[in-house]
């Protein structure tokens, strides 16, 4: 009996992979009392490569890999799309997964990804299905893989196929682990691991589809840079990573954009120091099985992101639930769709979506992901450095989560993960606020805080924070103003409003003023662009009548 299923990787915005497989009628009901997990450790015997994007080799004959290349080959003319290159490094990590594929369940995104890495390839997770049956009699199995190709090669898995097969049963049966691949960037071959002290370079090309391409690295120390980049002409640019004290692994992320927002063409890691590891051991948790309750699910997400926070010394996200909806919704459009991205055409970017839902924010970061588990999209996106970024902003302050689940592949729901960081700036209490304010005005000249003029400037501040204009204000605080007429010159007033003071600066504020007194106000609340808790400075600097010019 030949049976199909598909093997689980992360996707994570649009440049990942989505898992195809069928429901096999084979599979039994998942009963209310789940196995206990099970470690697993992946130790292929091969040599693993020494570095990424070797010249491409072609993979030794064999009868089913010939057969199922030749149905390939078929189904791509059909298709009118490019067959795929024959990779001997995605044939190896394919008969390395065969060893290792439950017959129940999925195979993890950590496994798939380190078959991968360790023979040198850098493009997030394939497409990838599991057959089992006679690894001798290609027929069956060709059979059986041919209605599913048409629909991977659609979705642009056209540069690379890899086949593995190992003989698992006594009867000589086995798992095929079957794979396609896309790809939207070529590389001059980099090092998989760089002395200590040493450095490494990025020499690539993005694909025409692509523009704007950005490299970040994540540390050995868990931070995250964007690396400078020379470009060059067509896509092409050059990068440097230096190794410098560092040591251990260095993640290296490639992305550019396209009509879907940014998209992850890379990611795979570069040790310093340190030999990159041979073994990998895996041992499944709580948030590593299927998903029932999404909306619990969503709550599992916020934890594991803010225990990862805590440990770095940030602040835990708070979550909002306007915003949630948000991420709701679009989880939504991504399972009827199947498309996972920043950008859609239907509801455009995460700051469209978030405009559209009322909410005022000057900071709209998103994360978008496809998996098979709640551990597994999370540590698919803390392996993103971009990804990554988002999760431990120090800019974000709220999150709203959202968890859809899709069809059921080996025994497994999809999901369909959105994650929506915002900013609402902190309560700033108005008096320190004001010292704050006064002590940059100080540094660029000598002042005198009036509290008549405060009084009218916190007036102004109150008002301008519930939404009044400055026009409307302005005629009341003129009055009190014209009454202080025989003791200043002149007296002019700075208003602006922040979402954080340390973008103040003294020399801005006072300008052309020559201010002898001033006084401030201070109040938090909405405004246009910066959106919650924007901090409405308003500063009248007044000029004396005897000062001395």
């Amino acid at each position: 009996m030949i049976m199909v299923s598909a093997v689980a990787a992360m996707a994570a915005c649009s440049s990942a992979p989505q898992q195809v497989g069928t429901q096999p009628s084979w599979r039994k009901p998942v009963t209310a009392e789940p196995k206990a997990p099970v470690s697993v450790t992946f130790a292929p015997a091969s040599d693993p490569a020494p570095r990424y994007n070797e010249t491409l080799q072609a993979p030794p004959h064999t009868p089913l890999g010939d057969a199922v290349l030749a149905s390939l080959a078929s189904v791509a003319k059909d298709a009118r799309v490019p067959m795929p290159a024959a990779d001997a490094r995605l044939f190896r990590a394919c008969a390395e997964l065969a060893q290792i594929v439950p017959e129940e369940g999925v195979v993890g995104y950590s496994l798939v990804e380190f078959a991968l890495q360790r023979n040198g390839i850098i493009e997030p997770s394939p497409h990838l299905i599991v057959v089992w049956g006679d690894v001798d009699v290609p027929g069956p199995i060709v059979e059986k893989l041919r209605p599913r190709l048409a629909e991977i090669l659609a979705d642009g898995a056209t540069a690379r196929v890899g086949i593995g097969a190992v003989k698992r049963n006594p009867d000589g049966t086995g798992a095929i682990v079957f794979a396609l691949q896309g790809s939207g960037v070529t590389t001059q071959p980099i090092p998989r691991s760089a002395p200590t002290g040493g450095a490494f370079a990025i020499d690539a090309v993005v694909d025409i589809r692509y523009h704007d391409p950005e490299v970040f690295v994540t540390r050995d120390d868990g931070t995250t840079e964007r690396l400078a980049l020379a470009l060059g002409r067509s896509g092409a640019f050059k990068s440097t990573v230096t190794c410098a004290a560092r040591s251990g692994k260095q993640q290296v992320e490639i992305t550019a954009s396209d009509v879907a927002g940014a998209t992850v063409l890379a990611n795979f890691p570069v040790y310093c120091g340190v030999e990159p590891p041979t073994t990998l051991t895996i041992t499944p948790t709580h948030d590593d099985t299927g998903v029932v309750a999404p909306a619990e699910a969503a709550q599992r997400l916020l934890a594991l992101a803010n225990h990862d926070r805590q440990a770095a010394g940030l602040p835990a996200l708070i979550w909002d639930e306007r915003v949630a909806k948000v991420a709701q919704g679009y989880s939504e459009e991504m399972k009827r769709t199947k498309v996972v991205a920043h950008v859609s055409p239907t509801t455009g970017s995460p700051a469209d979506r978030v405009r559209v839902a009322g909410i005022k924010t000057a900071v709209v970061l998103e994360n978008v992901a496809r998996a098979y588990g709640v551990g597994e999209a999370h540590q698919g996106l803390m392996n993103s450095p971009g990804h990554r970024a988002n999760l431990m902003s120090v800019a974000a302050t709220h999150v709203g989560m959202a968890v859809v689940l899709g069809d059921e592949v080996s025994g497994r729901r999809e999901l369909f993960v959105t994650q929506v960081f915002i900013r609402i700036p902190p309560k700033v209490e108005p008096g320190a606020t004001a010292e704050v304010v006064r002590k940059r005005i100080e540094s660029v000249r000598p002042v005198a805080v009036n509290a008549r003029l405060a009084s009218v400037a916190q007036q102004l501040a109150d008002g301008l924070s519930t939404g009044h204009t400055r026009d409307s204000l302005w005629p009341a605080a003129r009055k009190q103003l014209d009454a202080l007429g025989t003791q200043y010159a002149r007296v002019g007033s700075v208003i602006t409003a922040v979402a954080e003071l340390d973008t103040l600066d003294g020399k801005q504020l006072v300008g052309d003023y020559r201010p002898d007194d001033i006084g401030i106000g201070i109040a938090q609340g909405t405004h246009p662009e910066i959106g919650e808790g924007a901090i409405w400075i308003v500063i009248l600097m007044a000029e004396k009548l005897d000062t001395k010019r």
